[in-house]
């Protein structure tokens, strides 16, 4: 991970992270389908971006929890944590922190097998090396012996002044099937522990599966919980307290003010929905990020799928929800016990169990782009070096084929790039829907009025790579038949193809006044296995155009090709892609003519003989 050690440089980060998260103008995180992998057998895993830029997951599987390290693009052996050698525990529920003196604090629960009459118990060990060995095993809280009597789900967080705090969830003692949320505390680098404290409650229902987080403002201490008492079945909820108070002030009940739905109201969910078994993360750049099992849009609250949001800097309005693991086609596969974790600048890791499934049931990992909104770059003149812009926006979480999306405008029109690779291109048969192909479609608002419902004067696109173009724009609050004059480009390539959109200004009734406006994005990929996926943009909604993509037309000018050489430049590497003038691409470079001026990697080249 690019580590961020100038407090300067953070502290401007976090500025620019204090602006409410929206779907305008917030991050998206893009899923990226090419990144999922199958990591073992286990449940509950968690990851972990240590100081020393190892990443690290923890899990348990079987009867016992480990610790497996990812070094050199591999993960390497697991390594077993700990074990109950009487056998009248099984181990899970792994949560790991890395703490100020370099240690690593491994937490687990403790569960008793049916029928040994154990209670259940929340546990730790330590590592002074990285976790190749770990010592020092204690139990720091003993619940019941009757699974309603238990304690659950241990979480820690450590604050500058050394003090470690661990979170539980916990029914020792509450009784009525009610659960709290109880802290331990220490204050001599784990080696004491004070007393319970019960921090949060909601009185007739259940706090559960508590992740805490010290926010970079300095000012606020918060964790998110499953709570089945704001609206329905268990709906994430942030717990918070100030610095200064540290949870000395009491319990959080049910109707306190620190006590709040972490979904925006425009994400809010239905009382029939789940969606518990939160966790919780803060990015570099300042914004929160959420994420839980979910059962929407599921057949049952038996098949939750992991579910991400994005937060502002207080933990606040979550929304853009976007799927690390879609399994498209798997209705009854189960995504759950997620967690999450930032890995570098641009780039966030998720990890869940995943069950269900006909085979590689167990640890899943995948990582996600984190986007901004679009900044198009004006074209002053020449054509655009593509590929030396910067990709705005990418899709690619539910197939194998993906995006990556550019944008550029000068005063005539406003230029939408996408380079596709897609490992099976097809055209449908003649006479199939223009979305039956591969292709990508635009949606547009000049306006970028936002909210719940289509109105006059949008538009949407699609270019298929037949080079059939459908497009309509919005009449009242229907969509109709558009006569557009946009010109269109489609071009094969060596892993699939690529795609230029040119709409003039004068086709959508002319420029943005104020230089910006909403955009969508579609993908749609047909690898002939009889389903077309129809690839939505991270966290947008085609119909819902709160959720669309801000998108400024910039004053920076876009990368152009730069003019020809002399004498005759090199020949470009034999990967490296080649086109002539009008945009048709060369098979290989055995295929340029003499004399004629060719681009390739940003600069026209010229074959001499």
């Amino acid at each position: 991970m690019k580590r961020l050690t100038s407090l300067f440089v953070l502290l401007l980060l976090w500025g620019a992270a204090t602006k409410a998260q929206t779907y305008f103008d917030g991050i998206r995180v893009c899923w990226d389908y090419s990144a999922q992998k199958y990591l073992c057998g286990g449940v509950y895993s968690r990851l972990k971006m240590l100081s020393d830029g190892t990443l690290v997951c923890v899990y348990s599987a079987g009867n016992d929890v480990y610790f497996r390290p990812y070094r050199n693009n591999r993960w390497g052996s697991a390594i077993k944590v700990a074990s109950d050698s009487r056998g009248l525990h099984y181990y899970t529920n792994s949560e790991l922190l890395e703490l100020a003196d370099g240690r690593l604090m491994y937490a687990w629960n403790a569960r008793p097998h049916a029928g040994t009459g154990q209670p259940t118990k929340i546990m730790v060990a330590y590592s002074l090396n990285r976790g190749a060995r770990w010592y020092n095993e204690q139990t720091l809280y003993v619940a019941g012996t009757e699974w309603s009597d238990g304690c659950w789900e241990p979480a820690m967080m450590q604050l500058p002044s050394g003090e470690v705090q661990l979170f539980f969830a916990n029914e020792h003692n509450v009784g009525g099937g009610r659960q709290n949320i109880t802290m331990l505390r220490s204050t001599d680098n784990c080696a004491t522990w004070g007393n319970p404290e019960v921090v949060s409650f909601r009185d007739t229902s259940r706090d559960g599966m508590p992740v805490p987080l010290r926010l970079q403002n300095g000012k606020s201490l918060v964790f998110a919980i499953e709570d089945n008492g704001l609206n329905g079945n268990f709906k994430p909820v942030i717990i918070h307290t100030t610095v200064e108070d540290n949870w000395h002030s009491g319990t959080v009940t049910g109707s306190s003010s620190h006590r709040w739905s972490a979904l925006a109201s425009t994400d809010a969910l239905a009382a029939s929905v789940y969606a518990g078994a939160p966790y919780l993360i803060q990015l570099a750049s300042g914004e929160t990020m959420l994420s839980c099992q979910s059962s929407e849009g599921r057949s049952s609250v038996d098949y939750p799928i992991m579910q991400v949001y994005v937060g502002n800097s207080s933990a606040k309005n979550f929304c853009c929800r976007s799927t690390p693991f879609p399994f498209v086609g798997e209705g009854q596969t189960q995504v759950q016990w997620c967690a999450l974790e930032q890995t570098d600048d641009s780039t966030v890791m998720a990890t869940s169990s995943v069950t269900n499934r006909s085979t590689q049931n167990g640890i899943w990992v995948t990582a996600g782009h984190i986007f901004h909104p679009l900044k198009a770059p004006h074209a002053t003149g020449g054509a655009i070096d593509w590929e030396a812009q910067p990709v705005g926006m990418f899709i690619g979480s539910e197939s194998q084929a993906h995006a990556n999306i550019r944008t550029a405008w000068d005063e005539d029109s406003l230029y939408l790039h996408f380079q596709v690779q897609d490992a099976t291109v097809v055209k449908a048969p003649e006479g199939s829907a223009p979305w039956d192909s591969d292709g990508v479609e635009v949606y547009l608002d000049r306006n970028k009025r936002g909210g719940e419902k289509l109105m006059t004067g949008m538009y949407k696109m699609l270019l298929n790579v037949k080079g059939e173009t459908f497009a309509e724009r919005i009449t009242i609050s229907s969509w109709a038949a558009w006569n557009h004059s946009m010109r269109t480009r489609v071009t094969p390539t060596a892993k699939g193809y690529e795609m230029l959109i040119a709409m003039p200004w004068s086709n959508i009734n002319g420029r943005p006044a104020k230089n910006d406006f909403t955009v969508f994005f579609k993908l749609h990929n047909n690898d002939n296995t009889g389903t077309v996926i129809h690839e939505n943009m991270s966290g947008g909604n085609p119909d819902r155009p709160l959720t669309w993509l801000r998108c400024t037309l910039s004053s920076e000018d876009a990368t152009h090709i730069q003019p020809v050489r002399e004498p005759a430049t090199p020949l470009p590497s034999p990967s490296a892609s080649i086109y002539r003038l009008n945009g048709t691409r060369l098979s290989e470079a055995c295929a340029m003519t003499p004399h004629e001026i060719y681009i390739s990697q940003g600069r026209k080249i010229m074959k001499r003989k």
